[in-house]
């Protein structure tokens, strides 16, 4: 254990001042969920609200600052490995509880969530625990892991909705190797718990006319084909990637092995059926990498028990640290030579850079009375942070399809007559600067990363807002 405390107490740490210190800003999507939480509401438009609550405590406790948006993921992080260690410990033992805990630390996949605030970090922990109490609830069905169950997964439905999974792979579990327990009243107590935590997403849903299993349903089937075999090796790649290489690999050998350990086939139901739903969805359409990386955790409990026996070991941790260290340093990658592998417009951490920068822009301009917005969620989402005082700013469709901030139109009204900042990726459109009586100061700001243009914005400050006739959602 104390190896175990020794590891995560250094990468929570390392976490903490590479926020601090490192020069990049909040995603998009996690600036998205920050300004959320300052308009807290029983569900939003494309996920549940768990995002937005985490991110209303931590911002209530550390202000508005990056380490207060990042700080849940961290934490949340450090209590899994935890969690987990002493999990396997009790089912396999120390060294395969060594490894479950501290190996999938390194991987691109749980790196990547134990740092930025998205809803994958939320879920993969809420889900990992659903996962763990379930294993128990089989071996003991007392009623009161059955309820704990159902409480880990409600919460874990309000962080996203693939949590949706649990019910159907218990049912089938159940129904091939605890067809006994279908006939308890205890696993049903689970049901419970679950419904009622999900009730306030149901009831803001059909508030909304349904809107975010609207948005849902859109994302499933939007640029569907016949048969995309491009996008399957795409999807592939990615995993590999979340996975860091061997242990992707030593994961269908566990998932094959598996099938003759009745212990090892829990964990196989929990992470194989999940794989294989989007891999089947990545033949009809792109699938994003990370719509899977919930699975990975059952995932991993199976490939260190066999990674604890097998000379991939080390290379697999060696591996998955130089990744982890490349993931968290790209421009490393130029150092030594290796810049073609990853090239700046490719690197994902380029959307991590310029925000700050556009914020200060923009501050020199705003005087805490103009109007702030833009055609890109994004954009809007990011000047909402990162301008001085934390405007409320706004986001109009000039033909998109519908976002959060398509519920918050409202407030726009109040600014008729006043001057306004407009920020896009493009120059500004005719019908935008009608609305307005001229041009005050326009901008073109150019951002730059490992010493290469990866994107740039366009800055106006407009005289007189008279009103815009905005178009109509373009789907979901």
């Amino acid at each position: 254990m104390i190896y175990v405390l020794f590891f995560n107490l250094t990468l929570l740490a390392f976490r903490i001042f590479y926020v601090l210190y490192y020069p990049i800003d909040l995603s998009p999507e996690e600036a998205q969920y920050w300004d959320w939480s300052r308009n807290l509401d029983l569900s939003y438009y494309s996920k549940p609200p768990m995002v937005a609550y985490m991110n209303f405590l931590s911002s209530k406790l550390l202000g508005n600052s990056e380490l207060a948006v990042r700080i849940t993921p961290i934490l949340l992080s450090f209590l899994l490995s935890i969690f987990t260690y002493l999990f396997v410990k009790k089912i396999f033992d120390k060294k395969v509880a060594l490894i479950a805990s501290t190996l999938p630390q390194l991987t691109i996949g749980y790196a990547i969530n134990s740092l930025l605030m998205t809803t994958d970090a939320p879920f993969i922990f809420f889900w990992s625990l659903s996962v763990m109490c379930l294993y128990l609830a089989f071996e003991k069905n007392r009623a009161s892991l059955w309820l704990l169950t159902g409480v880990l997964a409600g919460l874990a439905f309000l962080s996203k909705y693939p949590a949706v999974f649990l019910l159907p792979i218990s049912l089938a579990y159940m129904t091939l190797y605890r067809r006994d327990l279908l006939k308890s009243p205890n696993p049903y107590l689970s049901l419970l718990p679950a419904f009622f935590l999900s009730l306030p997403v149901l009831i803001w849903n059909y508030l909304h006319n349904f809107v975010s299993f609207k948005h849902v349903s859109t994302l499933a089937t939007k640029s569907q084909e016949l048969f995309g075999l491009s996008n399957t090796l795409e999807f592939l790649g990615g995993q590999m990637l979340l996975l860091s290489l061997i242990p992707f690999f030593v994961l269908f050998y566990a998932w094959v092995r598996s099938l003759k350990d009745r212990r090892l086939i829990f964990f196989t139901f929990y992470s194989l059926p999940v794989f294989f739903f989007f891999l089947v969805l990545s033949l009809h359409k792109r699938v994003e990498a990370n719509w899977s990386g919930f699975a990975y955790f059952s995932g991993f409990v199976l490939t260190s028990y066999f990674l604890s026996r097998s000379i991939l070991l080390l290379p697999s941790y060696l591996i998955s640290l130089i990744l982890f260290i490349f993931l968290h340093f790209t421009p490393l990658l130029d150092m030594v030579g290796l810049g073609r592998l990853l090239p700046p417009e490719r690197d994902p951490t380029k959307f991590l850079v310029g925000w700050r920068e556009l914020g200060k822009r923009v501050s020199r301009l705003y005087t805490g009375n103009e109007l702030v917005f833009s055609p890109q969620y994004q954009v809007t989402a990011e000047l909402a942070f990162y301008t001085k005082g934390n405007p409320r700013t706004y986001c109009i469709n000039l033909g998109r399809r519908m976002n959060q901030y398509d519920l918050w139109k409202g407030g726009m009204k109040a600014y008729m007559g006043k001057d306004a900042i407009f920020v896009s990726v493009s120059p500004a459109e005719e019908r935008v600067l009608k609305a307005f009586d001229g041009i005050i100061w326009e901008e073109h700001y150019r951002v730059f990363w490992r010493g290469k243009e990866v994107g740039s914005f366009y800055i106006y400050k407009l005289r007189n807002y008279k009103g815009l006739e905005e178009s109509l959602p373009m789907g979901y």
